[in-house]
């Protein structure tokens, strides 16, 4: 009988550890309500191109706003995320730049590259432009051809809020910079 009785007081008691466990962890991790987090920007082009030393740039514009770019950082739409300078300085390997826009008002915007330093040529630089709701605006390869070539990788135009059908080309367009 006593054995019955302690069976039965030990189970009741791991069964009551088990559900304060339970609670306990319900507790310190509770179920997050915040929203999901929004990409940084409404449009994101990106470009890549192989491992090497070579150094490529991407620019982007908007209107008649200064490019953005390895020299200038920031504009009033546009952002570089980061200036790859190939493999100095970068243990990845990885040939990669991109760069956001903080909003997508009306205009025509630009993605040109230009080989800053190659010695590989011809050298192909895959771009991406997307939309942060995941649509893809364009991408593709351009070849450069020679070392300090600037292409126009796409031009295209927004009105609201949408990319305008049949607006994009290929017509380079010299970006202004900053002196």
């Amino acid at each position: 009988m006593t054995a019955i009785l302690t069976r039965d007081l030990l189970m009741n008691f791991l069964m009551g550890l088990a559900a304060l466990v339970i609670l306990t962890l319900v507790a310190i991790n509770p179920a997050s309500t915040e929203q999901q987090l929004t990409p940084p920007g409404n449009l994101i082009a990106s470009i890549t191109w192989p491992a090497g030393d070579e150094d490529v740039d991407l620019w982007v514009s908007y209107a008649d706003d200064f490019a953005v770019g390895y020299s200038n950082k920031s504009a009033t739409i546009w952002s570089l995320l980061r200036d790859d300078l190939g493999n100095k300085n970068d243990l990845s390997g990885l040939n990669f730049e991109s760069a956001f826009s903080r909003g997508l008002p009306d205009g025509e915007y630009a993605v040109n590259v230009r080989c800053y330093s190659c010695t590989k040529l011809p050298m192909p630089v895959s771009i991406e432009v997307r939309l942060a709701e995941g649509g893809t605006v364009w991408s593709g390869v351009v070849d450069i051809m020679k070392s300090g070539q600037e292409r126009t990788a796409i031009r295209f135009r927004v009105a609201d809020g949408a990319v305008v059908a049949d607006s994009a080309n290929q017509v380079f367009k010299q970006m202004k910079r900053k002196s």
